[in-house]
């Protein structure tokens, strides 16, 4: 599990067992580019676990290097899936419900949407990540000369994580025909999957909706390497996109708030 004792939290006055979570700024495109930041977040509002937003300012990371993390009860917790497993046990669990085949059947799900699904729009992030700091992404965060120079070497940095990881995952090599197909595939594999439930378990949404919406969102909501990426599941696995139609509209009536105004209030309900 990754937890750590920091030197210096970032909420040193935190309040007992409120969750404190971490993540980027917001952008306008969504509330965040990033699956695991809004994974994390929509699983703590399908959990309905309180916890506030600290924007981590594009410095702060966990002892692991990795956004989101979150702070509660004094400690850091790192890595969104580790954070949701322990809060299972510590807090809520939107997985009571299911049965041992239900969570085997949740797992090679995730597998599927974390281990490929994830990677076409990282494909994308990697032909083209001008966006991430035009204005409708982290732009309007950069401001002055520090902004000036996040842009430049922030884009550096990003492109040249991007293109290590797809590089290494081995779909970097591929031509765009081909990252065409297997988006084709692995798009109507978790089509079928869903197949014309709400949820992927039906009616009550669980952990594996939460990291569906955090991934199939990017690619409805931020730039692809295709527009026939969003021309694909608009026609040929539209219950996909209604899905993240109902999870937004849902779990996410702040929205607007979040995107437009860039706002990190996570008094959701109101």
């Amino acid at each position: 599990m990754g937890k750590t004792k920091e030197r210096r939290l970032l909420k040193p006055d935190w309040q007992e067992n409120h969750v404190y979570l971490v993540q980027f700024p917001r952008i306008k495109m969504i509330p965040s580019p990033s699956p695991y930041c809004l994974k994390l977040e929509t699983w703590l509002r399908i959990a309905d676990i309180s916890y506030s937003n600290i924007s981590n300012e594009f410095k702060h990371y966990s002892p692991k290097g990795q956004v989101p993390f979150i702070e509660l009860n004094g400690r850091v917790f790192s890595d969104s899936n580790d954070i949701i497993d322990y809060l299972k046990k510590e807090a809520k669990n939107p997985d009571q419900r299911l049965s041992p085949q239900d969570n085997a059947h949740a797992e090679a799900i995730h597998a599927l949407i974390e281990n490929s699904i994830h990677w076409i729009y990282m494909y994308s992030r990697n032909r083209d990540a001008k966006w991430f700091f035009g204005p409708t992404g982290f732009g309007p965060h950069a401001r002055g000369l520090k902004g000036t120079l996040m842009k430049i070497f922030g884009k550096m940095q990003m492109s040249k994580k991007i293109k290590a990881k797809v590089m290494a995952n081995g779909i970097g090599k591929n031509t765009p025909a081909e990252v065409m197909q297997f988006a084709k595939d692995q798009l109507r594999a978790l089509s079928v999957l869903l197949g014309d439930k709400d949820y992927f378990f039906g009616d009550i949404p669980t952990t594996v909706d939460a990291t569906a919406f955090g991934h199939l969102a990017q690619l409805v909501y931020t730039p692809q390497f295709d527009p026939e990426v969003k021309k694909y599941m608009e026609q040929c696995t539209p219950n996909l996109v209604s899905f993240v139609e109902r999870i937004k509209g849902r779990f996410w009536p702040d929205w607007h708030n979040a995107t437009e105004n860039l706002s990190l209030d996570s008094n959701w309900r109101r």
